[in-house]
């Protein structure tokens, strides 16, 4: 029951332009996400369309990519549902699938009180595995404060990490370790877009969905480090895209188009309905891209933040 800390990258699903699972792709960006060294890999989460996803694509992507992984990284699993006995079928799923925790976020419009505390309760009796906290109003329509979350992981000893992703990240993050008296971790989200505030606030790092895990990667470890000058200076050289890619609605289609470029995945559609990247925002994307020159320093095995 270790808290979680480092860079856990939420995988994408690829898809093909036909809607269908894209199995080769999946396959590619799992491997390529290992290889950015990341600490740990998140799948059916909110990046990863899970909504969009049936019971049996669920299954196959979990099987493909913990197949992948081949015991190399803890795997999360996100097994948010609606019902509190059909979210213990998942995190049960989870679990015999070999996954090293869960993700859960409160049922749509659960809001703090005996109810959401019973579901979760439930849920970590059940598998007894570590508990991600996701907190995401978007997702959910539920807004927990840092009592409501501290009330929680007080009730639910499964809970060992928070996800936080409801503005102010930074200032949550150090209000909620300082009511829990450190006795959980937090990790950001949101693209990244805050992870230096975070970690100057207490963050154990990020888990979250980024074309380019390698610069979370080496923010995190510089900071972790000690290195704090060199984790700003890194995260001050990319944060153009992060910002670029981190935008409301279309933050992921953005994502799966840069993951096209990389070549990590064949087809950048998102499962309908889904946005749509115009002309414009692609031209935007394409000269922030050449403005910041990542792939350039990742042939160079350089992320020092120099320009």
């Amino acid at each position: 029951m270790e808290p979680l800390s480092g860079v856990y990258a939420i995988l994408t699903t690829p898809f093909l332009p036909d809607g269908a699972l894209d199995d080769a792709s999946l396959r590619h960006l799992t491997t390529a996400t290992i290889e950015a060294g990341v600490d740990g890999i998140t799948v059916l989460g909110v990046a990863g369309e899970a909504n969009k996803l049936d019971d049996a694509e669920r299954l196959h992507v979990l099987r493909t990519v913990v197949a992948i992984n081949d015991g190399r990284l803890p795997i999360i699993v996100g097994t948010s549902r609606e019902s509190t006995h059909i979210a213990m079928a998942a995190a049960r799923t989870a679990k015999d699938q070999g996954a090293s925790g869960i993700m859960v976020a409160p049922p749509m419009f659960v809001p703090p009180g005996p109810a959401l505390t019973a579901h979760v309760q439930r849920i970590g009796d059940a598998i007894g595995l570590p508990i991600v906290l996701q907190d995401f109003p978007p997702v959910n329509g539920v807004t927990l404060s840092t009592q409501a979350i501290t009330d929680l992981v007080h009730a639910v000893p499964q809970i060992v990490t928070i996800k936080v992703e409801d503005p102010p990240t930074p200032q949550r993050t150090a209000q909620i370790l300082d009511l829990t008296s450190n006795s959980v971790s937090i990790v950001g989200g949101l693209g990244g877009v805050y992870l230096l505030d975070e970690l100057r606030c207490g963050s154990r790092g990020t888990m979250t969905g980024f074309a380019y895990p390698e610069v979370l990667v080496a923010v995190v470890r510089a900071w972790t480090a000690g290195d704090h000058a060199q984790a700003a200076a890194i995260y001050y050289r990319y944060l153009p895209l992060l910002v670029s890619e981190g935008q409301p609605k279309l933050g992921l289609a953005l994502r799966k188009e840069v993951l096209r470029r990389r070549g990590l995945i064949e087809h950048a559609a998102v499962r309908e309905p889904g946005p749509k990247v115009d002309r414009k925002s692609l031209a935007a994307l394409t000269q922030t891209l050449a403005d910041v020159d990542i792939d350039a320093a990742l042939a160079r095995g350089d992320l020092s933040g120099s320009a």
